[in-house]
């Protein structure tokens, strides 16, 4: 049975927001901020994404599990971004003279050659400015991503992607997406607890790292199986039900508030005015201009 993210019953104004502005805005969103590295414009969108957060009502505790997995995820993107970079900014722009205030030696590639060895990193406000700009967008949607699900009944999902003009086929492999994850965690823990029952330690496996994955196929094995066999049942499922052969009927509708169509609206207007503003030039880049009498960085 498939089973889905923890929807959490609750009235606010984004609960009764519909799906396909919720959709529109993090699709929008993440297009749109993938296309500048303005600090301003993104610390924008994130102090926006904040209040669009806080209207779901969520708690902490509702939500901790899938922060944990951003705030790891977020980490290791900004962190990977810097040393595999070498410190650098953005990938061909001068920035000119950067203001350096700390050198330190890193393991890394040595000259032309294969070769690790020591290589010198360093710290400036440019290359921090950046990092916390890819931090902050990375959080800004994050904040839309979290609260869709938590804020979105699981019957809607599908409704919703096909309420945007995507065919049924599409729309239902999203639904089948977003249950995946879910499905298989509560799949993962069942073989768990039953290989546990017979004797099996996850935490007592010896040996090498290829020695440990071998010894874990009584839990990976039955897992696969499990799920090429739930993956089987779906298919057969959709099969007696004659699903592709033509258009499909929804047994709910979705009807549009005055309040989603402003959204919506305000949505596409903000994507085209970000994506025109990118066209014309230097807003993608602006910001690494600094004044270098007051630091500031300018808006181009």
């Amino acid at each position: 049975m498939l089973i889905n993210f923890p929807y959490v019953e609750k009235d606010t104004p984004l609960h009764r927001l519909d799906v396909r502005a919720k959709l529109l805005l993090l699709l929008t969103l993440g297009i749109a901020l993938a296309q500048t590295s303005n600090i301003w414009v993104i610390l924008i969108a994130l102090l926006f994404t904040v209040w669009y957060y806080r209207l779901a009502g969520l708690t902490w505790l509702e939500t901790k599990r899938a922060w944990y997995m951003v705030i790891a995820l977020n980490t290791m993107i900004v962190l990977g971004n810097y040393f595999l970079s070498g410190g650098s900014v953005i990938s061909g722009v001068d920035v000119g003279i950067e203001h350096t205030f700390l050198y330190f030696p890193f393991p890394g590639l040595v000259g032309h050659a294969p070769f690790v060895g020591l290589v010198t990193l360093h710290l400036s406000v440019e290359n921090l400015a950046f990092l916390a700009t890819v931090a902050m967008r990375n959080f800004a949607i994050a904040l839309v991503a979290i609260s869709l699900p938590f804020t979105t009944k699981p019957a809607y999902v599908a409704l919703g992607f096909r309420g945007l003009g995507l065919p049924d086929s599409f729309a239902y492999a999203i639904d089948l997406a977003f249950r995946f994850l879910p499905t298989l965690g509560r799949d993962f823990g069942t073989t768990l607890d039953a290989q546990r029952a017979r004797g099996f330690e996850l935490d007592k496996l010896r040996g090498g790292l290829f020695s440990k994955i071998a010894r874990t196929a009584p839990l990976i094995v039955p897992l696969v199986i499990g799920s090429i066999i739930g993956a089987e049942d779906i298919i057969n499922a959709m099969e007696l039900r004659c699903f592709g052969i033509g258009k499909r009927s929804w047994l709910m509708e979705l009807r549009p508030r005055r309040v989603d169509r402003m959204v919506i609206a305000l949505t596409l207007l903000g994507f085209v005015l970000i994506t025109a503003l990118n066209i014309i030039g230097g807003f993608a880049s602006g910001w690494l201009h600094f004044l270098h009498v007051q630091g500031i960085p300018l808006l181009s």
